[in-house]
């Protein structure tokens, strides 16, 4: 059964833009700092090609892809993805840097993503505090229900990978958890503190503006999106880029915040951005997302 996409493509171009070959993503498909670098990509027109990694397998392939570029911060490790080659041969890692290079490059005058350093301050801030909680709550709820990681496994990467993490994700599972620091106490702490960035943004919102800068579009509207938006558990037919739990899932934990947020003033602001703003999506990697 293939979904149909209910998204406004009318106001992005159609055609990509000039480089010499396809832009290379590796990625962890279903990662939230992926998909910001995903929509970037997808709303300037940049041809890439992605080659979708599960957690653990990632280990095995990423650190020959940056070798000794990579770096960790509070929010991601040495190795982490999004890692980005450009069709001039910069490995590029990080998701705001590598939106900065792509605003950069490709926006057009007046419609940079970066137009100043609050943005890039707003980005920052939920980069380190609310991505990371959002991030918890998942891993801590598909973690403990096998057969949801290993489903989300066969729908966002191939057979054959798929295969492999299942065989390896239970003797890693527990390392999954300490590297992310997923405890029970965290996840509920983080719950809170994502409801206070929803209402904040609820309250930004209020005085009518359609962004969270007013009237222009940024990459605090992304970051927030992607990274708190993820909980709000948008699908392939809404315009994200990888699969995630649906509410068949059994996480109960997960669907119940999920609801709540998707029912929010933000939730629902997060949706229309994915409808809206998102840009002629891409899907340049098997499995298609859109086949159920």
């Amino acid at each position: 059964m293939v979904c149909m996409r209910r998204l406004d493509y009318r106001r992005f171009p159609l055609n990509p833009v000039s480089v010499s070959r396809p832009f290379h993503l590796w990625s962890i498909r279903f990662s939230h700092y992926v998909e910001k670098v995903r929509w970037t990509m997808d709303r300037l027109g940049v041809p890439y090609y992605e080659t979708p990694m599960m957690p653990i397998l990632h280990w095995f392939r990423t650190p020959f892809v940056v070798g000794l570029k990579g770096g960790a911060d509070s929010h991601s490790t040495k190795f982490s993805t999004p890692i980005v080659r450009t069709d001039e041969g910069q490995t590029l890692i990080k998701s705001s840097a590598i939106m900065e290079y792509l605003s950069s490059r490709f926006a057009k005058a007046g419609e940079e993503l970066f137009p100043n350093a609050e943005v890039r301050a707003l980005d920052e801030h939920y980069n380190k505090y609310l991505g990371p909680h959002t991030r918890r709550l998942f891993y801590y709820n598909v973690l403990n229900k096998s057969d949801v990681i290993i489903d989300l496994a066969r729908r966002n990467v191939s057979p054959l990978q798929a295969k492999a993490f299942e065989v390896l994700f239970r003797g890693c599972r527990q390392q999954i958890l300490s590297g992310l620091a997923v405890t029970p106490q965290a996840v509920e702490k983080g719950i809170g503190h994502i409801f206070k960035e929803f209402e904040t943004v609820e309250k930004k919102l209020s005085d009518g503006r359609p962004y969270l800068m007013g009237d222009k579009f940024t990459a605090a509207d992304i970051s927030f999106a992607c990274l708190g938006g993820a909980v709000v558990l948008p699908q392939p037919a809404e315009g994200y880029g990888g699969r995630l739990p649906d509410y068949n899932c059994g996480c109960d934990q997960l669907i119940e915040v999920s609801k709540k947020l998707r029912a929010s003033v933000a939730g629902r602001w997060v949706l229309h951005l994915y409808k809206e703003e998102r840009g002629k999506r891409i899907i340049p990697a098997k499995p298609d997302l859109l086949v159920t």
